[in-house]
Formats: structure tokens, sequence, C-alpha cells
């Protein structure tokens, strides 16, 4: 086999370059190449966001369910109370519980309608203290002086593998949800506590 001459080379190179340029049989694999890890993150960020979406819903029912069932009796035990609050907590199933925290009070409402903690309990955290001004606002249409009011605060941090790799970037590691549900006593003005 012969070598080519130095003239031709470039006219070789020249003719191979534009058969590359011309060709597009790995056209789509480039590009498919290039779209793909934009595709997962949206795929990964949408998952993580159902999670977020879901966890949620799980702290509202938590929320409602815990100052629902409360207000429907009179008298709670301290036993009782403490199942109920356990028992509301498998709510968050399949998620870990152990950064959830549920805060009962029992508060009661003066003329000026400040309200005062009467009673308290909670879940993965102390309950307040009695006498200790509620650090929640109650909303002035519950207030009613004389009854009292059923606050639920319900606290819970969702960590996910996406939220941790973004952490650096975001600042926070997970998501975090807080909420508070009002309710005023079914069966009496007052719920009582032994």
């Amino acid at each position: 086999m012969t070598q080519p001459s130095n003239r031709l080379f470039p006219l070789m190179i020249a003719c191979h370059l534009r058969r590359l340029w011309e060709c597009r049989a790995g056209t789509s694999g480039v590009e498919f190449a290039l779209v793909l890890p934009i595709l997962l993150v949206l795929l990964a960020g949408t998952a993580d966001l159902g999670h977020a979406l879901t966890v949620s819903r799980k702290v509202d029912e938590i929320s409602s369910t815990t100052g629902d069932m409360i207000s429907q009796q009179g008298t709670w035990t301290k036993q009782d109370v403490a199942k109920l609050l356990s028992g509301v907590s498998f709510i968050l199933q399949p998620y870990s519980i152990s950064e959830l925290r549920i805060t009962l009070a029992i508060e009661d409402i003066d003329s000026t309608g400040a309200a005062t903690v009467n009673w308290s309990a909670g879940f993965n955290t102390p309950p307040l203290a009695a006498g200790l001004k509620s650090e929640i606002v109650v909303p002035a249409k519950i207030q009613q002086k004389g009854v009292q009011v059923v606050v639920t605060h319900v606290e819970y941090t969702l960590t996910t593998p996406v939220s941790s790799l973004f952490a650096y970037f975001t600042g926070t590691n997970g998501y975090s949800f807080e909420r508070s549900f009002f309710n005023r006593p079914r069966a009496a003005d007052t719920i009582a506590y032994k």
C-alpha cells in the first residue's frame, strides 16, 4: 500500500470531515446523552415533591384528628391522652415518626382574649407548663370567655435523598412542616385532665 501524497492528504481529511458533518446517525444518541441528566433530575424532583405533599397532607390530618378527638370528651386521663397521641402518630406511616412532634394544649381564654395553658401533653416533645401564655395566637372567631380551646400543634421534618443532596445550596436539610389546629370542646365548656 502506498502512502498518500502530501497534496491529497488535506483533501482526504476535508472529505472525511464533510462526511462526518453530514452523517446524522449518532445525533439522537448525543442529544439523548445531553438530555438524560436533566430528565433524571426532573424525575427525582417530582418523586421528592410527591413525598413532601403526602407528608404535608398527613401532618394536616394528624393535627385535625387529634384536636377533634380531644374535643369530644369532657374528661381525659394522662394515659388515654398518651395513647391517643401515640395512635395518631401512625397516620404518618410509612414515614419515620422520630422527627414528629405533637403538642396538645387546652387553653383558657380570659376577658381580654389572651390564652393561657390549662393543661398540656406532648408526643416526642415535653408538654407546655400550666399557666404559660400561649405562643400560638388563637383566632378571635373561636375565642369565648370561660370556654376552653383545644390547640394542636404538629411539627415534622422530612429528609429525603434529594433534599439531602441540595442541602448545601438550600441551607436546609429537608422539608419542614408546622401546623396548628383549633377546636372548641363539644361535651362541655372545659376539658378536665386527671
